[in-house]
Parts: structure tokens; sequence; C-alpha cells
């Protein structure tokens, strides 16, 4: 288990070296090196191997506050849209899900079911698919960087 010095670090580490990102969904994503996807609005949290974040979608113009009024587990990690309050939380896991062993397969179904759990008690959106994230790095939106503390 993982024991990051802060939040910020531990986004930072789990990222793929080489991530889906953008400025602008509209124009696509790109692929690139870490250091460059990092200043962009939009990047993938999530490795192809490794699912180290269950991110949330909530759109609604409470939606970085929903958590605890829904009385869910709070966030790591919330970027809240400045402009009409949507926002993804983020739930950081301390040991990544291997999505790539067939032979360990219970660890990807428990959290997805806490994953689906979350999604109908925040009111989050069912069809979101987590490849792409409101960047927290990313000055754009309102970050807040709460509890450093990985779920595990």
């Amino acid at each position: 288990m993982r024991t990051p010095t802060s939040q910020l670090d531990f986004f930072v580490d789990s990222l793929p070296a080489k991530p889906y990102c953008t400025n602008n969904l509209e124009q696509g994503l790109l692929i690139r090196p870490k250091v460059q996807a990092m200043e962009m609005k939009y990047i993938q949290p999530n490795t192809p191997w490794n699912w180290t974040w269950i991110t949330e979608d909530v759109d609604r113009e409470t939606g970085a506050s929903d958590w605890y009024d829904r009385g869910c587990p709070a966030p790591n990690v919330i970027s809240e849209n400045p402009y009409n309050g949507h926002a993804h939380l983020f739930y950081g896991l301390a040991t990544p899900i291997h999505l790539q062993d067939g032979r360990r397969n219970k660890p990807f179904r428990y959290a997805s079911a806490i994953s689906v759990a979350l999604t109908k008690q925040l009111g989050a959106d069912p069809a979101y698919s987590g490849l792409i994230s409101k960047n927290p790095l990313n000055a754009h939106w309102n970050n807040d960087w709460l509890d450093p503390k990985p779920y595990t």
C-alpha cells in the first residue's frame, strides 16, 4: 500500500506515462507525455492496466458538495467547473485494481460495485466512462484536495 506525501503527489504518480488529454473536448483527444498532459484541462486519470481512481461525474450546480448531503464518503479530490458547478469527484485507491488479470477479477468486480453504488447515491452520470476527467492539476477548475489518505 502506498503512503503518498500528499494527494497531489499521489495523483501525479498514478497518471499514465502518456495519457489522453485535451484542452477542448470538441477537438478530440491527444496522447502526450505526462509532463505536457498535466497542463491540459482534461486528462486520463487511470492507466489502461490499473484503476487507481474511481471518478464520478456529477452534472449539477451543487456537484462539488452533494457528496456530503447525500451521505457519501468524502472524495479525495474535487474538480468543479466554475461556471456551472458540475464536478468530477475522485476517490483514490491505495492499491490499484489490475484490469488485465483475468484470474483475479474479484477486486475489479468489488470496485465496480462501489462505483455503481456511488453513482446512484450521488446521482452522478451513469453513462460516464471515466476515461477522461477534469484535470485537478489545471487552474481552469475549482480544485479541492481533501483527504490525503486513499481508500483501501
